[in-house]
């Protein structure tokens, strides 16, 4: 058997991956009404928009790849 040579990535590190470059995008209900939370890769919530295609062109206005979450 072959030792294992593949590089290990801590839960950290796989988080911080695409941090810089995606932005999720998942509906949360806010004063009783859904509304469309955006947040960077790593977690970090961006804000939120009324509508899931303004949240979708937000993410694209400030270099985001925006992807959805359900």
């Amino acid at each position: 058997m072959k030792p294992d040579t593949t590089n290990k990535i801590s839960t950290i590190e796989l988080a911080k991956l695409g941090a810089n470059d995606l932005a999720y995008i998942r509906p949360v209900q806010i004063d009783n009404a859904v509304q469309f939370m955006l947040l960077a890769g790593d977690g970090r919530e961006l804000g939120t928009a009324p509508t899931f295609q303004s949240a979708y062109l937000a993410a694209l206005e400030n270099d985001f790849d925006p992807v959805s979450l359900h």
